[in-house]
């Protein structure tokens, strides 16, 4: 157990330490999540496997929107599995990973039986943090759609002022979602559901050492989103004319022979991918003992 408040480079020594030690019941637990959530992603539309956005964007622009059913019913059904999946495996990671931090040694059977009763709580706490920021995000979207698509037409050009809206508006909606980030370990670790673990998160995250909260979670935000980037570049590098075509004519490139190991290196993709999120995991949940730390030291002053 490091000793509190953690400096940002032995945050990040440790984070690898639990990583390397626990590797194969962090990984394990991600990886079966990853699949069930991405692999049906992989009959829609290939590229979706690492960039969904931009593939559901490429496939509207490229059949003029009739797939638009298509997209909401994917997108529902790759939603509902995050919701209600997900619960469980995040349980499971932080469990083992708060058990490393108490110097104690858990089976996946103890991860799991400890999943499985957090699982209630957690599902309530999402469902919390939705209900209190999809007005909020959804305003904000608003406001950003109606100021950079006047008339459902991109803008050629945006006054300073309309830019420094965006801006302001955008910052906005990742503070909310910042507040949100401790919500996996104010129900795995501290046993708190539903509403009270949504503001527990927000308390800990914001009134204690926020900047540096909110430095160390965008850096490992920024890991994670950049080894993602890469990672899905190169799995796409080798067949990229056949990923491109298969979003214009799946029919035409699935009579490609090389359709075969394209799909291979979306498999591929996923299990390369899988390998940032522990780290991911590890850091936030020390970033999480030191914001909760804090907090509770300056709600003692």
């Amino acid at each position: 157990m490091e000793k509190i408040p953690m400096s940002f480079k032995t945050m990040f020594r440790t984070s690898g330490i639990v990583y390397k030690r626990n590797f194969g019941r962090l990984f394990l637990p991600l990886l079966l999540f990853q699949l069930v959530l991405l692999v049906p992603l992989m009959f829609f539309t290939m590229p979706g496997t690492v960039s969904v956005a931009r593939s559901l964007l490429l496939t509207l622009s490229q059949t003029g929107g009739s797939s638009l059913s298509s997209v909401v019913t994917v997108l529902a059904i790759v939603a509902g599995v995050a919701v209600f999946a997900s619960p469980l495996m995040v349980s499971n990671v932080v469990y083992v990973i708060d058990s490393d931090y108490s110097g104690k040694n858990v089976s996946f059977r103890d991860a799991s039986a400890h999943a499985k009763r957090r699982y209630g709580s957690m599902l309530r706490s999402y469902f919390a943090a939705i209900a209190l920021l999809i007005l909020p995000v959804a305003g904000i979207v608003a406001a950003i759609v109606a100021i950079a698509l006047p008339g459902g037409v991109p803008a050629a050009v945006l006054p300073a002022w309309q830019i420094a809206v965006i801006v302001v508006l955008a910052l906005a909606a990742l503070l909310l979602f910042f507040g949100i980030v401790f919500i996996p370990y104010t129900v795995a670790v501290e046993g708190q559901g539903g509403f009270r673990a949504v503001l527990s998160s927000y308390r800990y995250a914001f009134l204690g050492n926020f900047w540096s909260n909110f430095t160390r979670v965008l850096t490992a935000a920024v890991i994670v989103a950049l080894a993602g980037v890469v990672i899905n570049w190169l799995s796409q590098l080798p067949f990229k004319e056949l990923y491109e075509l298969y979003l214009v004519d799946p029919m035409l490139a699935l009579q490609n022979p090389l359709m075969v190991f394209v799909i291979l290196f979306a498999l591929l993709a996923i299990v390369v991918v899988t390998f940032v999120f522990p780290f991911w995991y590890a850091f936030t949940y020390h970033t999480y003992r030191n914001a909760k730390y804090e907090y509770e030291q300056r709600s003692r002053r």
